[in-house]
């Protein structure tokens, strides 16, 4: 049911196009202005009858309005063919009528969304990725001289692993980068990382 009042709404907000077909409506610029020129004598002769206008004035200006009636009779325009009409009809319907077939069941592509099973297990396997990497991390760290450069790399990688599994800057991970820019060489490609988490955790203090 609630289709049916979809597309009956969308037929009554087209439904205003209609008035461009009515027979009384001006048909080209000659009857336009011819339309607006004598309804301006109407307004004239209103004013003068309710006392808005000076019967000298109503004079000049009903004069002015006559001259450019007849100006305006005199316009020519291009015959109508109504070719356009029925076109103008076609388009005021088909484009409600297209609108509500695309709400119609089956209508547009259905995608379906992924389980969340194995959603599930894609962020078990990727958190198990990162708690190795974290391991293997700390044990060569372990192994080498604290105050290498090596130590600096391991250090820097190993605070940015443990940020991203908390989702913020912990204080083991903001000792690590600390530790890891007092060795890191002056060219070292990690030095960068260390100097931007280390402002980062300076403005969030």
């Amino acid at each position: 049911m609630i289709f049916a009042y979809m597309l009956i709404l969308a037929l009554l907000l087209t439904a205003p196009l209609l008035f461009a077909f009515r027979g009384g409506a001006a048909r080209g610029r000659r009857e336009a202005a011819l339309a607006m020129h004598r309804a301006q004598l109407q307004e004239l002769q209103r004013d003068l009858a309710d006392g808005r206008i000076a019967p000298q004035d109503y004079d000049g200006a009903k004069l002015e309005v006559e001259r450019r009636l007849l100006s305006a009779d005199a316009l020519t325009d291009a015959p109508l063919s109504g070719n356009a009409k029925w076109l103008l009809v076609a388009t005021g319907l088909a484009v409600p009528v297209m609108a509500f077939l695309l709400y119609l069941p089956g209508s547009t592509p259905n995608v379906p969304s992924e389980p969340h099973a194995k959603w599930v297990a894609q962020q078990q396997k990727s958190q198990q990725q990162m708690d190795a990497m974290i391991a293997a991390l700390r044990v060569h760290l372990a192994t080498v001289d604290p105050n290498s450069a090596d130590a600096s790399e391991g250090q820097a990688l190993l605070a940015e692993a443990l940020a991203e599994r908390a989702g913020a800057l912990t204080p083991e991970a903001l000792s690590l980068f600390k530790q890891s820019l007092a060795s890191a060489p002056p060219n070292a490609s990690w030095r960068k990382l260390d100097e931007e988490r280390l402002v980062q955790a300076s403005v969030t203090q």
